[in-house]
């Protein structure tokens, strides 16, 4: 009797904890989405702001011909690169 009021117990555990953990998968998956955003976000920033600084001091060093303004140029290809990176992040996720 005892071994098969232990089974029961053990069923009753093994019940609650799949409850919470279905609970959480549901909660998680909104945090999932945000923390995604937030990665899309630094991906797309990140390169940006540092053709921006690199842009900068680049135009402070030097003179491009014809007035060409390093800062635009490496902000672009910066905010290029994000892109591609977010691109690649969505569609190359699993073919690797």
């Amino acid at each position: 009797m005892d071994k098969k009021r232990q089974e029961e117990e053990f069923v009753e555990k093994i019940k609650k904890h799949s409850t919470v953990l279905s609970r959480f998968r549901r909660k998680g998956m909104l945090w999932h989405s945000i923390a995604t955003f937030g990665v899309i976000g630094w991906m797309i920033a990140l390169p940006t702001v540092m053709g921006a600084y690199l842009g900068k001091y680049l135009d402070a060093k030097t003179v491009g011909p014809e007035g060409i303004s390093w800062t635009i140029t490496f902000i672009l290809l910066g905010l290029g690169i994000g892109l591609y990176t977010v691109w690649r992040f969505f569609f190359y996720r699993g073919h690797r």
